[in-house]
């Protein structure tokens, strides 16, 4: 009996781990972290933080004993909403869900660190008929959108590798303190918006808060699953 193949194939799936990342919305503070506005015929979502404004993202060893791993990026974003449906929750108010496609990057002085595009997640808030409330999600998960992450990091003890993500992989950007004033610091004027009842999209500038949480899982490039194989085989030992 050859035992080869198990040994290379049990080798391999070790190293496919997942890592987690986020960022505080505080982490940037003094700018909001999200911003939207009409764009090119539809209405965006962007970073709201310029160029120089860094902010920490965490990489976290799949919630393992190590200390995560800390960047000073900035984080760039552009997310185009598309309107899907209203629905009355009670009270007045209506749950209002909104397609997303885009990409999200955070780099650092050196290079990317971390890059993510989105089809079909979604966006989800609450407010009256014609109106947002000052909360809302942005989210995706791979097995229902289209979700990947590219990776800049080498740091295998946290589940990172550089390169694609192979699923499963997901992504959730928290919105707080919606509002269409921008005013910094904030003086809780116009929170929320209106929408053009039309598009049901907002009629003004939106500005917020957003915190970050994801995962995604990530495997040795070619090149070092070729060499773990090849490990693999010499280790193998042939039983007759």
């Amino acid at each position: 009996m050859i035992r080869t193949t198990v040994v290379t194939v049990a080798g391999l799936a070790a190293i496919a781990n997942a890592g987690i990342f986020s960022f505080a919305s505080d982490s940037s503070d003094q700018h909001w972290t999200l911003l939207g506005d009409p764009h090119g015929g539809h209405y965006a979502l962007e970073d709201g933080t310029p160029t120089g404004s860094l902010m920490d993202l965490f990489i976290d060893d799949h919630n393992g004993v190590l200390d995560p791993l800390v960047f000073r990026v900035d984080f760039n974003a552009h997310l185009d909403i598309d309107y899907a449906s209203s629905s009355p929750i009670g009270g007045g108010k209506f749950l209002h869900t909104y397609h997303i496609e885009g990409d999200a990057g955070w780099y650092t002085a050196a290079g990317p660190v971390l890059e993510m595009t989105v089809d079909g997640g979604l966006l989800t808030i609450v407010g009256d008929e014609f109106s947002w409330d000052t909360a809302g999600s942005i989210f995706g998960a791979d097995t229902w959108a289209g979700v990947q992450y590219t990776s800049y990091v080498d740091a295998p003890d946290y589940g990172m590798y550089e390169g694609m993500s192979v699923g499963p992989q997901d992504f959730s950007f928290s919105l707080t303190a919606l509002n269409a004033s921008g005013t910094i610091p904030y003086d809780w004027s116009m929170p929320g918006t209106a929408l053009d009842p039309q598009t049901m999209l907002p009629v003004d500038e939106i500005y917020a808060e957003v915190s970050f949480s994801g995962s995604a899982r990530f495997i040795p490039a070619p090149g070092s699953m070729a060499l773990l194989g090849l490990g693999g085989m010499l280790s193998a030992r042939r039983r007759r």
